[in-house]
């Protein structure tokens, strides 16, 4: 095994990476020889195929925090950005090697317990989650994993809800009025192991009307039918109502950031989430299993918007159904090879309307109707990857990965005509991975990738009228090479460098497909653990950036060298853990980004720098634990921009959250 040495090193938690559905795991999986870990645990394995940037955060880390917005939870990984819109249910979105965050290039696959969990245009949904009922979150970033294909442009995030034996509840009160519950219980009883969560939270927010109510739960089985099968089933449901303060100028966005935009007295909204899957898997032996999963998600949407005083009240609304199957197989041929298969399906079904308002509150205008929409879309992959470790040096990996896109699509005029569109034809969408790794000794990992990725139309874009065969989908290539060295007993090191090329790639602006042209991204990413002391636990990363347009749209050749929009150049944290006493430890963690540019004209200003320190304090006594959590410490200002115009003349601005800070009790039974 490969890197076997690494785990007697506490303070790397090596992540379970299932095959790509919540119940198929190697029990054999080896420790992954480019993953770089925020927080100490000993209790989890690494997936052994991946040589791109994998980096978790473990629940050592998680379990103190408390959130308005799930998306926070990762602002401790390397070369990971988040867009804070602030604007109620449509909160945030993250975003990593050279994407923007702003939900205009949907790039990475949201994964939680391997099933996807990706909107109908990309953005993420993980509001239904709470920090006490994730085990951790992996953020994979590279072109080479063969497993996911939709969305799957620059990487994958996978979340892992838990299932250990505990219980436990946490109560919190912070700044803002904010309320929180949250409660876990995980059982085992014999062959069935269950376990339950519930959370609640309600917070008025940092600005006028940025008011939220919270609500999930979840309820997760496995049963072992015999030593060979086993069973499992997950339901969730959540519901997060949210108002919202609007955008503010540049100016109201400096002088008074906590305000409301006046105009915006109406804007916010309400989304809910029904999920249910089961699963089997079968080992036939030791060296081979087999797995399924079925899934049916439902996301429902109703927003209530205006940008800004010229534009009219908007109420949006989509209803999405999501069904689908994960397929796999493991079998480990000898002890050199082993080869993986998996196949994949999804149909979606959605309606997505807009109308106008009465006046400007909260009426729908059924004779107004801006947008209405009925998608079916279907995607069918499968992939197959074939893995050798010759000697105890070498490690590689080959797979292919091919998806098929399938659908149709009615959208209806105002007075109630239906016009039908058939997707676009792009037969085969062909997507070779490969991963190497080279170890010269103990200490030191050499490993690098290739691998594609594509970028389809989105929404009404993604259909056509005419020729079918058009358009055709804007392929990503890259590549990455890194090392990961144990640089003493006690620290672990990091460092990458990778590339991504597209083509006629695509951003979306508020329903409008714009196409940018041929683009380049590249980058190093660094990453350190440290464990300086039984007491004392450093880690950090930091992330360069460059992004450039090199053949712009025909409509855009001025753009040729610019940079692309929403992209900061520079990311880093740096966090601390000290434990004072058995009882008291401290933890500390500064984020910061550079600013970026908001259009690909690159004029108007840059935007969006800032440096935020965070500190929790916990203290474990024989009733229970205390905990304080503070908040951006030094009060620091900044702000998510969004550029309406193609010169910087139209920003609109949303200031991010002031100082603030949580009182929590936790006990554990």
């Amino acid at each position: 095994m490969l890197l076997a040495h690494m785990s007697k090193f506490k303070p790397l938690a090596i992540a379970t990476l299932l095959y790509a559905h919540p119940i198929l795991a190697n029990d054999s999986a080896e420790e992954l020889d480019s993953i770089i870990v925020v927080g100490q645990s000993d209790t989890t394995q690494a997936d052994s195929s991946r040589a791109g940037s994998l980096d978790v955060i473990s629940r050592t880390e998680l379990q103190g925090e408390r959130v308005d917005d799930t998306s926070e939870l990762f602002n401790k990984v390397p070369g990971l950005y988040i867009a804070r819109f602030n604007q109620g249910i449509v909160n945030s979105e993250i975003a990593i090697r050279g994407f923007a965050g702003d939900g205009e290039t949907p790039h990475a696959k949201l994964l939680i317990d391997g099933i996807p969990a990706n909107l109908h245009n990309g953005f993420s949904e993980m509001d239904q989650l709470f920090p006490m009922a994730i085990e951790s979150i992996e953020v994979y970033k590279s072109t080479s994993d063969p497993r996911v294909g939709l969305f799957n442009i620059a990487g994958n995030y996978q979340i892992r809800t838990r299932q250990d034996v505990a219980q436990e509840i946490q109560l919190s009160l912070g700044s803002f009025n904010a309320r929180e519950l949250q409660g876990y219980a995980g059982f085992e009883t014999g062959d069935l192991t269950h376990s339950y969560f519930i959370g609640y939270r309600d917070s008025e927010g940092y600005r006028d009307r940025t008011n939220l109510e919270k609500l999930a739960g979840a309820a997760r089985f496995g049963y072992a039918l015999s030593d060979a099968t086993k069973i499992s089933a997950n339901i969730r449901h959540s519901t997060y109502d949210a108002d919202s303060a609007g955008y503010l100028s540049r100016q109201q966005a400096r002088t008074n950031p906590r305000s409301s935009a006046s105009f915006a007295d109406q804007d916010g909204g309400d989304k809910s989430l029904n999920h249910v899957s089961a699963g089997v898997e079968h080992m036939f032996s030791d060296a081979w299993n087999v797995g399924l999963t079925l899934y049916q998600q439902d996301f429902e949407r109703q927003r209530w918007v205006r940008f800004s005083q010229a534009a009219a009240l908007q109420n949006r609304f989509d209803d999405q159904q999501h069904r689908g199957w994960i397929a796999n197989s493991f079998w480990q041929m000898n002890e050199q090879w082993t080869l993986e298969l998996g196949l994949d399906g999804e149909q979606q079904d959605v309606i997505e309307q807009r109308f106008g308002t009465l006046g400007q509150a909260r009426i729908r205008n059924t004779t107004n109707v801006l947008r209405n929409r009925d998608f079916e879309f279907d995607s069918t992959g499968g992939f197959v990857q074939l893995s050798h470790a010759p000697n105890s040096q070498w490690r590689w990996n080959l797979g292919v990965r091919v998806d098929r896109l399938d659908g149709d699509y009615v959208q209806f005029a105002a007075n109630g005509t239906p016009s039908a569109r058939q997707i676009f034809d792009f037969g085969n969408i062909v997507q070779p991975k490969l991963n190497l790794f080279y170890s010269p000794n103990e200490q030191l990992t050499l490993f690098g990738n290739l691998g594609r990725g594509f970028q389809h139309p989105l929404s009404a874009d993604l259909y056509t009228t005419g020729d079918g065969r058009a358009r055709d989908v804007s392929y990503n290539d890259g590549g990455e090479l890194g090392l990961m060295w144990n640089a003493m007993d006690n620290v672990d090191l990091r460092l990458s460098y990778w590339q991504q090329k597209a083509k006629d790639e695509f951003v979306v602006v508020d329903g409008t497909a714009q196409n940018v042209g041929e683009t380049e991204r590249q980058g190093f990413d660094l990453g350190w653990n440290w464990n300086l002391s039984e007491a004392i636990y450093l880690w950090g990363n930091l992330s360069q950036i460059n992004t450039e347009i090199t053949s712009p749209a025909s409509s855009a050749r001025a753009f040729i060298g610019n940079e692309l929009r929403s992209v900061p150049d520079l990311t880093g944290s740096l966090g601390m853990s000290y434990r004072l006493t058995e009882a008291l430890s401290l933890k500390l963690h500064v984020d910061g980004q550079s600013d970026y540019f908001v259009n690909e004209a690159n004029v108007g200003g840059e935007y969006g720098d800032f440096l935020l320190v965070h500190a929790n304090v916990d203290y474990q006594t024989r009733i229970g634990e205390f905990g304080l959590q503070l908040n951006n410490i030094l009060d620091a200002e900044y702000e998510y921009v969004f550029d309406f115009s193609p010169n910087g003349t139209d920003t609109i601005h949303s200031p991010g959250d002031g100082v603030g800070a949580s009182l929590s009790y936790r006990y554990r039974f």
